[in-house]
């Protein structure tokens, strides 16, 4: 017999026969996420019912089979594989091994992992003909590997001397979002374009890149991420509180959760809501008519490409920076602003605060103009 148990924040596997001593023994699962401590859980019941696994029997760790003098090609399988059992999303692991196993080819899979050093990481990161956001996303893939290896003993490297360097006087900040008027332009645009294809017979009236505009327009209010929109479903939303459950048997959202967006008081969220759900002819049907988000990045940027051509920077997640960086101009309180977004830390909903500080001369300024005004 065998139940699953939470102590600050960790789960454990609890074992209880009234026939060994002591009759309860508890084996630490390892993860503060319910549905990983479930699925361990799981496995260890069926070992403990097949004999495989006895928890009264000295417990020990499986042993790490890695050493300084391992190749880094087979830390990076161990270290693939571990994290993608333990807390890695699909998207996670498939994006992550694609920048590590990149990383890989670059400084050569046999060389040994204890010789690894910064200049290795701050080579690959800063490689010539990269964006900076491209550079910035690769560092945060390739320093929790190597903080990784630090903790396990594997390698000696200070973690603060792996860098994203600013050529080029670029923009070292990686936020991008969209203002009013370039949000309007961007949808004109895609309304002419859709106008003159259809003439051409190159898109129809029943299927064309106007759903681009209502996606837009939920990006932009909701602040939710592409992949958390893209598997909406009608199961997804409470039309009597009119509250959206995102996650899913098929989808988990970045904190490995399900999470609550209340929109009943958003007027213009649920009016859109309410039409797109009417449109779904199946309770399952994606609530854009498709979960593709590869498809939808590009379509999303051809358009961007021919409204704002000098907005290179400007892509689907710079929508959801346009609602936190809305809300905050407009007044609403840091907290609320952090739920709304679903930020794990206030700090992260600081970060774009941070980014109105040149406006701030501007909104005190109308301050107490009108002050004054009403006094004189």
């Amino acid at each position: 017999m065998a139940s699953l148990v939470k102590q600050h924040s960790s789960y454990y596997t609890q074992f209880y026969n009234p026939n060994r001593i002591p009759s309860r023994k508890r084996i630490a699962l390892r993860t503060k996420y319910k549905d990983i401590a479930l699925r361990k859980h799981i496995e260890l019941e069926k070992a403990y019912e097949s004999g495989e696994f006895d928890p009264w029997s000295t417990h020990q760790e499986p042993e790490n089979p890695l050493s300084k003098n391992s190749r880094l090609g087979d830390v990076l399988t161990y270290y693939i594989t571990q994290k993608s059992r333990e807390d890695w999303r699909d998207r996670t692991a498939q994006d992550t091994t694609y920048v590590l196993r990149a990383f890989e080819r670059v400084v050569g899979s046999e060389k040994p992992i204890s010789c690894l050093c910064a200049n290795d990481f701050n080579d690959y990161i800063n490689r010539e003909g990269i964006a900076y956001a491209t550079r910035h996303s690769d560092r945060t893939k390739l320093k929790p590997f190597a903080k990784w290896c630090v903790t396990h003993k594997l390698l000696r490297m200070n973690l603060s001397d792996v860098k994203v360097y600013n050529f080029q006087q670029e923009q070292k900040e990686v936020v991008s979002y969209l203002t009013h008027s370039e949000v309007a332009t961007l949808k004109q645009v895609i309304r002419d374009k859709v106008d003159a294809d259809i003439a051409r017979g190159y898109q129809s009236k029943s299927r064309n890149a106007l759903w681009l505009i209502d996606l837009i327009d939920w990006q932009r209010w909701s602040g939710m991420r592409i992949s958390e929109t893209l598997s909406l479903t009608p199961r997804s939303f409470n039309t009597e509180s009119w509250d959206i459950t995102i996650g899913s048997a098929t989808f988990t959202t970045k904190s490995k959760r399900k999470q609550v967006l209340p929109i009943g008081g958003v007027k213009p969220l649920r009016e859109l809501a309410e039409r797109l759900l009417y449109e779904c002819s199946t309770l399952d049907s994606p609530l854009f008519g498709h979960t593709d988000s590869k498809r939808t990045s590009r379509t999303f940027k051809k358009y961007v490409r021919l409204a704002l051509p000098e907005r290179e920077d400007i892509h689907l997640h710079s929508l959801r920076h346009t609602c936190c960086i809305e809300l905050l101009r407009n007044g609403v309180p840091i907290y609320t602003v952090q739920r709304w977004m679903r930020h794990s830390s206030v700090q992260t909903t600081q970060n774009y605060a941070d980014l109105l500080n040149s406006d701030v001369g501007e909104q005190v300024g109308k301050v107490l103009e009108n002050y004054f005004v009403t006094i004189l």
